[in-house]
């Protein structure tokens, strides 16, 4: 794995490592991680951001010497968004005769325009040409969604090689979800000093631009009769800091840092409803947040601000309730029709849970990768 300084999401360089070297390899789980020097900026700022960017692709560069006979590749994986390094893993699986695989996790440019982050000029038609560039040199191609699948193959690529494998749930995750042994609930509700009829409706994740968490400050503003209900959020990123103005004075919302991974099995144990909110803009039609695989995974009701693809889903599924994106209101109702059912609600979590297990376990989901591997390799799949 050829990667940055572990520095996600505050753009702050995690302890442990700021007394490494710029360059070094580290064993996680067995597996072999190149960490590369990067410039570790915060999510603020689109200059900075690109600039985070493109360091990681020029210190990719580094491995196009000196790497070791055993190590050479078979094939090179190269993960958007961070876009400029997938021309880096294209160059490295030139050098080394290895076959390239493109995946795409977000459209890149296209999705930033919509955000506001880029605007139309020379920069946006090099990041077009680069992207069909990419699409066009790639072995195959991986997308996350059906609907990146064919926004992709309209752009006149092969779509026998576009292969969709979506986002999922680790094993043990959907197996731990069962069970709430272990988890020091009665400690978690002590720490956050809630009383014990408290019901927590829970955001946990990157506090960035594309959830638009704003939306669910409005839904707590709604639901502020309910003394009962607590809209905790969980995380950090960019936005956080307006977040917390907007909602200072609100009795019924909490902030909370990112949390160990460890402990967030309790968060979503405690929590009556785990909300999945996007921004209102065309693009995230065709997006699946990550997140709605953990929220149900996890076997909590979960109400969703979302359209498109990831809409359809989820109503297939039976464990969320989905409303339109921004719309605080209808959020704030979803939130209160599961907390006022709970029959339901369990009902809610127990078809969420299912479907996830059934459909997205990261052990079936990596078997269909490597059979994208077997193929391209011309390897018998082991």
């Amino acid at each position: 794995v050829l990667t940055g300084l572990p520095n996600h999401p505050n753009g702050i360089l995690q302890e442990g490592y700021r007394e490494k070297p710029a360059f070094f390899v580290e064993e996680i789980d067995g597996i072999a991680v190149w960490r590369h020097w990067i410039y570790i900026t915060p999510n603020e700022g689109f200059v900075k951001r690109v600039m985070n960017h493109l360091s990681f692709a020029l210190t990719l560069l580094k491995n196009l010497t000196g790497v070791a006979e055993k190590d050479v590749p078979d094939v090179v994986v190269a993960s958007s968004p961070s876009f400029f390094a997938v021309v880096s893993a294209w160059l490295l699986a030139r050098r080394y005769g290895a076959k390239f695989v493109f995946e795409v996790r977000d459209l890149w440019p296209g999705i930033f325009v919509e955000l506001g982050i880029l605007k139309e000029g020379p920069a946006l038609r090099i990041l077009e040409w680069l992207e069909t560039f990419l699409y066009q040199r790639a072995d195959a191609v991986v997308t996350v969604t059906q609907s990146f699948a064919e926004t992709i193959a309209a752009k006149g690529i092969d779509a026998a090689k576009i292969h969709v494998i979506t986002n999922g749930v680790s094993d043990d995750e959907v197996d731990a979800a069962s069970s709430k042994e272990g988890l020091n609930l009665d400690r978690l509700r002590t720490e956050l000093q809630l009383n014990p009829l408290t019901r927590v409706v829970l955001y946990l994740g990157t506090h960035g631009i594309s959830q638009a968490l704003g939306q669910v400050v409005e839904a707590a503003k709604v639901l502020l009769p309910r003394s009962d209900i607590l809209f905790l959020l969980v995380g950090d990123g960019a936005e956080k800091p307006r977040l917390k103005k907007i909602a200072q004075g609100l009795p019924n919302v909490l902030f909370m840092p990112t949390q160990p991974k460890e402990r967030v099995a309790a968060f979503y144990a405690m929590a009556s409803v785990a909300l999945v909110p996007l921004r209102d803009i065309p693009g995230f039609k065709a997006f699946i947040p990550s997140k709605m695989f953990e929220t149900l995974g996890h076997g909590v009701p979960t109400v969703a601000a979302v359209e498109g693809e990831s809409a359809d889903m989820l109503r297939e599924s039976g464990g969320a309730i989905v409303v339109r994106p921004e719309d605080s209101e209808k959020m704030a109702y979803a939130v209160l029709k599961i907390i006022d059912n709970p029959e339901a609600a369990r009902k809610m979590a127990a078809a969420g849970r299912q479907w996830v297990s059934q459909n997205f376990r990261h052990s079936h989901l990596g078997r269909e990768y490597l059979g994208i591997f077997y193929k391209l390799t011309g390897q018998a799949e082991g």
